[in-house]
């Protein structure tokens, strides 16, 4: 929970008819092969990892943003580090 992360930043987020893209930006066009949808939830942590902030830092801000319980949030954004970490989308910040 104390770990930070930070974007590659080979990826952006827009938003584009109401849905929040994760876009991998390649050099290659043969290198882009998905594109990743974040519901609203996703898309508010994605933007918080700033390579600044902690995992627990950016769930207590956004617990006071949204109406959920801290418990759903954890449970969340762990979910998307782990899909974020697989992608190579963040990695974890140098100390």
């Amino acid at each position: 929970m104390d770990k930070i992360y930070v974007k590659h930043a080979d990826f952006v987020q827009r938003e584009v008819a109401g849905e929040f893209l994760l876009i991998p930006i390649k050099r290659q066009l043969a290198d882009v092969n998905s594109l990743y949808v974040l519901n609203e939830t996703g898309a508010a942590l994605w933007h918080r990892i700033d390579g600044k902030h902690s995992v627990q830092e950016i769930i207590k801000d956004c617990s006071e943003e949204y109406e959920v319980t801290v418990e759903q949030l954890e449970k969340d954004f762990n979910a998307l580090i782990e899909d974020l970490l697989s992608i190579k989308a963040i990695q974890e910040a140098p100390p």
